[in-house]
């Protein structure tokens, strides 16, 4: 992936993600994440969310495309994502609002849509109803074909969503490329 003349030009970069960000990650999630947990989910429990964002940090560096966004070399944010044998999923966007959010959404979702269109494998994600770029996905071509109680379920590059309302297939396939 690369990011935008413009955004470099700021002193933006992307860098794999190192065993050392780990307390960066927890805290820009526990920035990005709070709301949607108080909003969706009843509230923040920091014991129980420590232990998701320290096992979810770890599986991403293990089994999935994870990098670090920095701003002139601080990090502002991670973008990750797994491409599997047959689709792209846990496609991830956790950034500051110390960053220019819309841009580098931008470039990641163009990032994307194009390995999708360069392999032929569709993208699955899940947005949250209420995220305040959720309309730039379908900007970028994705579809909601389901929706859960908390998130958009949305598509890219896939004609029959028809199979698609248990997402529980995708959450548990096995496999994946590791990043391009």
């Amino acid at each position: 992936m690369t990011l935008s003349e413009d955004l470099i030009g700021e002193g933006y970069t992307i860098e794999p993600v190192a065993e050392e960000d780990l307390e960066q990650y927890i805290k820009i999630r526990k920035k990005f994440l709070k709301p949607f947990v108080d909003q969706y989910y009843g509230g923040w429990v920091e014991e129980i969310q420590m232990i998701i964002a320290d096992d979810l940090f770890h599986r991403s560096r293990k089994d999935a495309c994870f990098w670090s966004v920095r701003l002139n070399g601080i990090i502002t944010g991670f973008l990750a994502y797994k491409e599997r044998p047959d689709q792209i999923t846990d496609v991830s966007v956790t950034l500051s609002e110390s960053g220019r959010v819309k841009e580098l959404l931008d470039d990641f979702l163009d990032f994307i849509t194009r390995l999708s269109d360069e392999t032929k494998k569709p993208v699955l994600l899940m947005v949250y109803q209420s995220a305040p770029f959720a309309e730039l996905y379908g900007e970028h071509g994705f579809v909601i074909y389901g929706t859960s109680r908390t998130h958009y379920l949305m598509s890219y590059n896939i004609e029959d969503t028809s199979s698609m309302g248990d997402y529980k297939n995708r959450i548990f396939a096995e496999g994946f490329r590791k990043c391009v």
